[in-house]
């Protein structure tokens, strides 16, 4: 532009020119904002994407939860629990914490040998493939909002922690 353009008329409308350049700054501003916005949520920061998975494993590595890190309340979650254990032995898997409490379970694969409870906590009991691996895959249903602490155990020393984000 030269710089006639640039200059402010008043002829035939009045306009500022020094403002007008501020607005257009103001604008590509905002593009850029909703441009980086919009690659957040397809990359998983609003749920469901790479940002969003997350796994937990216990200090002594028996214990591996995968799980989403920011989910959206009223959607179906999927968790995936490996337990390592001695090929052929049942192993007694517990679930507890607030997260627990607060969502409600729509499916478990494979069924349990053995359900029950303790307190607030569920326990069920798992059998092992041939390498002493066995894999609960759940699916989950919230309708909180905020954040949910989780923990799974397999065994006084192995505990898994994990947390979850409700957005609205």
């Amino acid at each position: 532009m030269d710089n006639d353009e640039l200059s402010s008329r008043h002829h035939p409308v009045e306009e500022n020119m020094r403002m007008q350049q501020r607005v257009w700054r103001f604008e590509r501003l905002g593009w850029y904002a909703l441009v980086v916005i919009v690659s957040l949520g397809l990359a998983g920061l609003f749920g469901n994407g790479p940002l969003s998975d997350g796994r937990s494993i216990s200090a002594d590595g028996r214990v591996q939860v995968d799980y989403q890190r920011i989910s959206r309340s009223g959607t179906q979650d999927n968790l995936r629990i490996s337990i390592r254990g001695t090929p052929g032995t049942p192993v007694t898997v517990e679930l507890d914490g607030g997260f627990f409490r607060h969502v409600s379970i729509q499916t478990l694969q494979p069924e349990p040998q053995v359900s029950r409870s303790r307190g607030q906590a569920l326990l069920f009991e798992l059998g092992t493939s041939a390498d002493g691996v066995a894999t609960l895959y759940l699916t989950l249903h919230s309708e909180s909002v905020g954040r949910l602490k989780g923990v799974v155990r397999s065994g006084p020393g192995s505990a898994a922690a994990f947390s979850t984000f409700f957005f609205p």
